[in-house]
Parts: structure tokens; C-alpha cells; sequence
């Protein structure tokens, strides 16, 4: 069919059909079928399908009130959740309508769209940033909160010729509005008063908020690649990209775009909107670009995944669920350089008390260890020699011991108080107990002979009492004040 059969097609009559309305009923319930809301209203299909369908052809349907609730991932959303009813004539309205509308998207506009998701937008993406060395990223403030119903609503019945269907889109559209917490972008020649009270706003929740959000920005897509002959374009919902060679047609590009937003009342996001080498990496969906590389997953994208997973394991959710998450992320990576990353993933374990590995708290200072009597502590043991060519200058291996707030390391002393007793305070160098280490023996094995004669000694003489001596510290060495010892 063309455009003046597909546009005659899209009656109210099709949209209230049996096999459209039974159509959008299963795609509706699909992944919520277990939901309490959702069952009841399945379990008599056909008697509320009956009174949908004899509403929107008399033309009483009017759409229920939404269920409010916060996202925080990527970022804080308000997100706006229609009854089931309504969403089910949501995704009817959208099998009659996106055969009319997607008609007219151009071939690089992605999202809501068969075959055009992510995976679409991160390859065309990967192509451009291999061939050109410029990129100018843009995304929109605020875009659906922002979107104005007026100037959606005119552009709609100009594609949309059946009465009944456009005064369904307004029912829908009208059904939502955005808060006076958002302040409205104000523009010239504005005045604060009607700029505030336009309505405005698409609920994010809703399938026919995503579809009627590309129509909205499809006149910018056809300015950029038509109006100013520039195909190196490509966008996904409000993020969309612009790549050249010639730095000064990027910046005169994006004063044209600022002039094309400013038509639909929407501005460019300041902070996000940039232009970039693509040898920098061009953050997009996810995954960072780079010419001639595989893309590698974004920071913030690996941190919400783990974030996500450990809070599954925390609220003892189901194996199968905890499952299908790590797979769909293991399918999400496969498209970057993710190798060692899946791996290290696969390695995690699946016990409730999940836990990141965390290094040793045992470190091994400079010029001592905390712990000369343990084997993994060797390691450092180069640094604790008694040969000529250590610069640390030790009389033997020191341990790390709590010691009181008088400890000035500049002048090497630490403060004792009357009676022998160290005053408590934080973990300090301290040699409660030195063995100097042997002078021909280097490395590890000088290590181990140290170990083995502090061993001989603990078993050959009593129980060292912070009681009864003191310590003094001379320079970096710590010795005994008791040489009887």
C-alpha cells in the first residue's frame, strides 16, 4: 500500500477490531502475566475486551489514572504506570498507527522500532566512528517532560485523517501533564505566565509516549539529513549524533539544531551536548567507541549491573531470576571487548552473603610487615634485610603495633605512660619484639630465618611484658631498652 492507503487505513474501526484488540490484550500481558491486576483482568478477557471495544466506537472511553513511582537507574525517573485496561489500548492505537508514522522515520532513526534497537544504534555508531575523526553528542533536556501537547497534536492530525483516532490520541495525550516541579524551558519573546501554563509532558511508561516521541523529533532528523545534506546523522530517543572530519560544520550544525529545538520548545542539555575526537571514545548506548577498537562497556553501565545483582542476592530472590539476569547481561557484553570481564562475572559466586573480594588488610609497610611470622608477608621481606645495599636502613623486621597518640614520627619516639603502658591510640610502626636478620641471607630466605628464630626464642624465654619495659625508637630502627634481653 502507499502512504494516502496506509493513512486511510488507520480508522477507529481497525483500531476496535477483534483480532487487533485480542493482538494488543496478549502483548500487553506479556512478562506481567503473573501480576495480581493482570490474571483478574485476563480471567474475563472477553468481557472487558467487549466493553473496550463498545467504548472507543462510541467514542465514552476516557483513560484511568496512573500509578506513580521512582526509578533510579540510569538515572532518577519518574516513571508514570497506566492501568492495564488503557494499556492494552495503547498498543492497539500503536498497531494501527506506527504503519503510518515509522513510514516516514528515516533510515538511521532508531528506538521503538522493529529491527532498529540498541544493538542497531551501537553497530551504525561503530561504523561512523571508524571513518570520521569529529563527533558533536547531543542530547535533549528534559525531552519527555517537556514535550509540548500542542504542537504534538497539530503534527499528528496532519498525518492521521480519521476523527475518531485523533480525538483518541488527545484523550491520551490529555490524560498526563508534567508538574510544576520542572520548570518549563522559557524561550524569547516569552511571557512566564503562558510558558508555565502550556501544556506539556509525555508520561515515560507509556508504548505510545515512545513512538509519538520519535515522530517529534523526526522534523529535526529530516532537517539534518536533507536540508543541510549531512548524512553522518544517527539517534535514539533524544540522544542523537552528528560525525565529520571538519570540526567548524559540527559547531555550525549544532547552532541549527538549537534553532530547530527552539520551534518544538525543547533545548539541548548543556553539559551532555559536546563535541569530541572519536579517539576519545564517544559515550553512546551503553558502550564507548573508539576508531579501529572494539567498543568497551561504559563504567557506569559494569557498576549498575553489579549494583543490580548484589541487591537480588541480598533480597534472596530466586536462582532462576538472579539466572536470567546474568545471562541477559552476558548477552548484553558479547557485542564489546567484554572478554575478561564475562569471565571474572562467571567467577562470582552465588551464596546470600555475596560479597566483593577485597584485598588483604595486612599491608606490608615501608621499611617492616605487621606479621614477620607469616608465610604470605615474605614477599616484602626484600626491603627488611640487614645487607649493606637496603636503604632502609633496618636493624630487622618490624611489626605494626597500637601505640599511643605521642608518637611523632619526625623525632622517631613514641609516648609511654608511667608504668611501662603505650598509650592507645591508632596502628603505628613498632618493634615490640625485633630479631635482626641474618647479614648473608637476602630475600625470602632471610625472611624465613628471621621467623625461625623469633620462633626459637618465644619457646626459650618467658612472655614478653609491655608492662614492665619501654620502648625507644633511634631513626627508622626500633630496639629493646634491655640489653640483659
Amino acid at each position: 500500500m502507499n502512504r494516502r492507503q496506509i493513512s486511510r487505513s488507520c480508522t477507529l474501526e481497525a483500531v476496535a477490531a477483534w483480532d487487533n484488540l485480542f493482538l494488543a490484550a496478549a502483548k500487553a500481558r506479556r512478562g506481567k502475566s503473573r501480576r495480581p491486576d493482570v490474571e483478574e483482568w485476563w480471567l474475563g478477557r472477553e468481557k472487558h475486551l467487549c466493553h473496550l471495544r463498545e467504548t472507543l466506537l462510541s467514542g465514552a472511553y476516557q483513560p484511568g489514572g496512573y500509578r506513580f513511582f521512582e526509578i533510579f537507574e540510569p538515572k532518577r525517573r519518574v516513571i508514570a504506570a497506566a492501568p492495564f485496561a488503557d494499556r492494552v489500548v495503547h498498543h492497539a492505537l500503536c498497531n494501527v498507527l506506527a504503519a503510518v508514522l515509522e513510514r516516514r522515520f528515516i533510515a538511521r532513526s532508531f528506538s521503538c522500532q522493529k529491527d532498529k534497537g540498541t544493538m542497531s544504534a551501537r553497530e551504525c555508531c561503530r561504523r561512523l566512528t571508524n571513518r570520521y575523526a569529529f563527533v558533536l553528542k547531543c542530547d535533549v533536556r528534559k525531552f519527555f517532560p517537556n514535550i509540548d501537547q500542542a504542537i504534538l497534536l497539530e503534527r499528528l492530525a496532519a498525518f492521521v485523517p480519521c476523527p475518531g483516532v485523533t480525538e483518541l490520541i488527545r484523550k491520551i495525550v490529555a490524560s498526563f501533564r508534567t508538574g510544576d516541579d520542572i520548570a518549563a524551558p522559557l524561550f524569547p519573546n516569552d511571557d512566564l505566565a503562558e510558558a508555565a501554563a502550556r501544556p506539556r509532558g509525555l508520561p515515560i511508561g507509556n508504548l505510545t509516549s515512545q513512538l509519538w516521541g520519535n515522530f517529534y523529533l523526526d522534523e529535526l532528523d529530516h532537517w539534518v539529513t536533507q536540508a543541510q545534506r549531512h548524512g553522518a546523522y544517527l539517534r535514539y530517543t533524544d540522544d542523537f549524533l552528528l560525525f565529520d572530519d571538519d570540526k567548524a560544520r559540527l559547531w555550525e550544525l549544532r547552532a541549527g539544531i538549537v534553532e530547530e529545538l527552539a520551534r518544538v520548545r525543547l533545548k539541548l542539555a548543556e553539559p551532555k551536548s559536546r563535541l569530541l575526537a572519536t579517539r576519545e571514545g564517544v559515550p553512546f548506548c551503553g558502550f564507548c567507541f573508539r576508531p579501529g577498537l572494539r567498543p568497551r562497556i561504559l563504567g557506569a553501565t559494569k557498576r549498575r549491573f553489579e549494583s543490580r545483582r548484589y541487591g537480588l542476592v541480598r533480597r534472596r530472590e530466586p536462582l532462576a531470576r538472579l539466572g536470567v539476569t546474568i545471562f541477559s547481561w552476558y548477552q548484553f557484553s558479547r557485542e564489546g571487548n567484554s572478554v575478561g570481564l564475562r569471565r571474572a562475572y562467571a567467577r562470582w559466586p552465588l551464596e546470600p552473603r555475596l560479597k566483593r573480594r577485597q584485598r588483604k588488610s595486612a599491608r606490608v609497610v615501608r621499611g617492616g610487615s605487621w606479621n614477620n611470622d607469616n608465610p604470605d608477608n615474605f614477599l616484602g621481606s626484600n626491603r627488611n634485610n640487614n645487607t649493606p645495599d637496603n636503604r632502609n636502613d633496618n636493624n630487622g623486621f618490624r611489626c605494626a603495633g597500637d601505640v599511643g597518640v605521642g608518637f611523632s614520627p619526625k623525632a622517631g619516639t613514641m609516648g609511654v605512660m608511667p608504668g611501662g603502658h603505650l598509650l592507645p591510640g591508632q596502628s603505628q610502626e613498632a618493634s615490640l619484639n625485633a630479631v635482626p636478620a641474618p647479614v648473608n641471607e637476602t630475600g625470602k630466605d632471610a625472611a624465613r630465618a628471621v621467623a625461625c628464630n623469633s620462633t626459637v626464642e618465644r619457646t626459650s624465654r618467658p612472655a614478653f611484658s609491655h608492662v614492665k619495659h619501654q620502648v625507644t625508637t633511634v631513626g627508622h630502627s626500633t630496639l629493646s631498652p634491655n640489653p640483659e634481653r
